[in-house]
């Protein structure tokens, strides 16, 4: 059972200690849900890490709208039970483990609206659907209205004093659909930033 004032704590905490990035993340990236990217925000504390994960659907999924099929559905859950239960960074030697995780999984509405609206909708189909031929997602991206981002906040306790160690993500790996991963972080020798890419996922906040 997650701790409640956990779930309630940490998207305060990291926003605030990692809003130094946005506005470098937002120049580089001025799409908030742009497919192949995602982010991953830390606290480091001695031995205790919080992390914020913001991602779209589609990097973990493969797709956006809700489950449909009892496959679709056996596949939320099962990327619902990885991000609970597996640590989004770890240690060279996997020192730390997840202590409490939260997975939220929100989106806009699919509805179409009124007639008129659908008819717009009809009408821009035929350039929506070139657009996402383009970036291959167009079997899986079928909800032309929905964008669903995946948000998991977890608490990591390590072995010993992690502060000036490295780390490295399972996360792209696990989800090939996740090119690039762009981690802002907090600790007791300052603040920084990584863009991180496969193979080479490893990052020294302590640096």
């Amino acid at each position: 059972m997650p701790n409640q004032t956990f779930i309630h704590r940490i998207p305060t905490l990291l926003i605030a200690a990692c809003a130094f990035g946005q506005p470098v993340i937002a120049a580089d990236n001025p799409g908030a849900h742009e497919h192949g990217s995602a982010r991953l925000q830390m606290a480091v504390e001695n031995n205790r890490i919080d992390l914020m994960f913001t991602s779209p659907a589609y990097n973990l999924a493969g797709f956006e709208h809700e489950a449909r099929t009892d496959e679709q559905k056996q596949k939320l859950a099962g990327i619902r039970q990885w991000l609970q239960t597996n640590a989004l960074i770890n240690t060279e030697s996997n020192a730390c483990k997840v202590t409490a995780a939260t997975v939220e999984l929100g989106g806009d509405s699919e509805s179409h609206g009124t007639h008129e609206h659908h008819d717009e909708h009809h009408h821009s189909d035929h350039h929506e659907e070139k657009d996402e031929d383009k970036h291959g997602h167009g079997d899986n991206h079928d909800d032309k209205s929905t964008h669903r981002d995946y948000e998991v906040a977890q608490q990591l306790e390590c072995d010993s004093d992690i502060s000036r160690q490295a780390f490295n993500s399972p996360l792209m790996s696990r989800f090939p659909e996740l090119k690039e991963l762009s981690v802002e972080w907090v600790s007791a020798s300052g603040q920084g930033s990584a863009r991180i890419t496969s193979p080479d996922t490893s990052f020294s906040p302590g640096n």
